[in-house]
This record gives C-alpha cells, structure tokens and sequence, in this order.
C-alpha cells in the first residue's frame, strides 16, 4: 500500500517513525482507555458495545441521484476566547443544523480527541461539508442535506439506542435523506456513531462511517467503515490539506456504492509525519500517575455537579 506523508504545519513531508510490527499497528483505544481511567480511579472498567454482525442495506438508487447526510460528534454553540464553555456541560441532545453556508467552526472541546498532536480548527478534517458540495459539484453526489445532524457522544449506550438515535432518523426521514455519512472524533464518539450508523441500516439508509479508532468501529460492527489512521480529530485528513481530504471523502463515496456485504474496512493511503501520538495519548507511566488519581476526583466532582443539574431541570 502506498503511504503519503500528513504534515499538520504545512510543513515538507517526511517519513514516519518506523512500525513495531510486534505489536497491533493501529492503536487500540479500548485497551488505552481502559488503562487511562482505571489510572483516574474508576475501578468498574467500561464495557464497550459488541455486536458479532451488522445490518447492511444496498443502495437504492446512484449517488449521483441520492441526497446526503452528514452526522458529527462536534456542537453547534457560541463561544469566544472570553465566554469558553465548560465542556463538562455543553448541551448533550442530536440536532440538525444548516449546512449552508457551511459553519466556519464547531464546538470539540468537550471530547477527547488528541489534542496535543493536532487541532480541530479546519471543520472539514473532520466534519466535511465543503468537500462534499464539491462532490455534489463535480456530480459524483446528487444532493448535500439542506442540514447537518449532530449525535451527542453518551458513555449510556441505552441513551444512545432509545433517544439520540432515533431523533437523528426523524431527522434524516425529513430531509429525504438517501445515505449517511457519519464522522467520529473521539474514542467514545466511535462507539455512538457506530451504533448510529446500525440503526440507519436498520431504518433503510446506507451509512458509511470514517474514523480512526478501528478497534471500536469494528467491535460495534458496521457495514462501512473508512479507516484514518491518524490522531484522533482529523479522521477526513490533514487541516487546511484539501486535496487529502478531498480523497478521503472520494473513498468513502467509493466504499458507499462498492460494497456488497457488511463489515467492509478500507484503510486510507495517508501517515501522520510522526508516530509519537500512539504512546503519548492517554500515556499512563510513573510520572502521571498522581496526577491521574488527582484529575480522576476531580472529574468526578464534577459528573456529580453535572448530574444534579441535570436533575434539576426535568
């Protein structure tokens, strides 16, 4: 397989850190996550959503004939350097939004995508709005929503099945959406648009699903999945690099009408420039591990805040 280099900075491209070939290449989020909380004292380890099949429905018609919809994980709010929402209480509810004009920004803060490796200033490395009324352009897409769908990420997996997800499909219904395109930033983010992306099928819409926590996506089970295996945050490419983005999305177009079967995984041609990301996300050693504990009760404080609130306001 042929590999490009992805340089955040713009900068000259160049090689990756070689492979341990002795271990799983891609990372697995779930063994790091597991280990990264239990480091903040959670002593009840999370148990991620497993399915040995997945729903699978064809396409109906060309996607030169078919509208549309794209699902993020990211808010829609306001804010500035001086008004910074806490992210223990963005509003956690799907909505749909106008994708024209396409948001210049979407609220990420508040999940847990690799901050220190990269940024979530460009929407469309990870929600691709613009690259995909180009699609619709070039006439490789008949129709972009006239809104985009947000799916709040829930750890509450029944929240996910019986409230989230099914106003996301009321939604689709009333846009006359004909496939999904959904984009995941965050570990957990993976897991809900992986469960959203089953009860699409399951509703008679095609889904395809890019992301770049692949041992998730794939325990969910999926019928489409697009693999970037990148730092979490950009799953749709490099920030500001158009013509990898635009490749991205084509493949996921391409997946959308070629696959005959569920579980299809295709891996994008594209490398971070470094593979110092993989050990230094959720890094759990004997230099952090008090000021894990210390971030763990302080979290907790705080989901405990965040619960009384939202019991006050039923």
């Amino acid at each position: 397989m042929c590999h490009i280099a992805g340089i955040p900075n713009g900068g000259d491209s160049a090689m990756s850190d070689p492979v341990d070939t002795t271990h799983r290449i891609f990372v697995s989020y779930i063994d790091k996550s597991r280990e990264f909380y239990l480091a903040h004292d959670y002593g009840n380890p999370y148990r991620w959503a497993h399915y040995d099949d997945a729903p699978f429905t064809p396409l109906k018609k060309p996607l030169s004939q078919s509208r549309l919809g794209l699902v993020t994980t990211a808010s829609v709010i306001t804010w500035d350097a001086a008004s910074e929402p806490d992210p223990m209480f963005v509003p956690r509810e799907t909505f749909a939004e106008p994708a024209n004009p396409p948001p210049s920004a979407l609220y990420t803060e508040h999940r847990a995508w690799d901050k220190e490796a990269t940024h979530t200033r460009d929407v469309d490395s990870f929600a691709p709005i613009n690259r995909l009324n180009e699609a619709v352009a070039a006439g490789r897409l008949g129709s972009l929503s006239p809104r985009f769908y947000g799916v709040p990420t829930e750890y509450s997996q029944r929240k996910t099945h019986a409230v989230d997800v099914p106003r996301l499909i009321d939604f689709c219904r009333e846009d006359g959406v004909d496939v999904a395109m959904l984009v995941a930033l965050c570990p957990v983010c993976h897991q809900t648009t992986s469960l959203a992306a089953r009860h699409l099928e399951e509703a008679g819409i095609p889904t395809v699903l890019i992301g770049s926590a692949r041992d998730i996506v794939e325990q969910v089970g999926v019928p489409r999945f697009v693999f970037t295996d990148f730092p979490l945050g950009n799953p749709c490419g490099v920030p500001y690099d158009v013509p990898m983005q635009t490749a991205i999305v084509g493949m996921a177009l391409d997946l959308l009408e070629s696959a005959r079967f569920p579980k299809m995984t295709v891996q994008t041609p594209f490398q971070w420039h470094t593979d110092a990301w993989r050990e230094n996300f959720m890094h759990v050693g004997p230099e952090n591990q008090e000021a894990l504990r210390q971030a763990g009760i302080e979290r907790r404080a705080r989901q405990l805040e965040r619960k009384a609130r939202d019991a006050a306001a039923v």
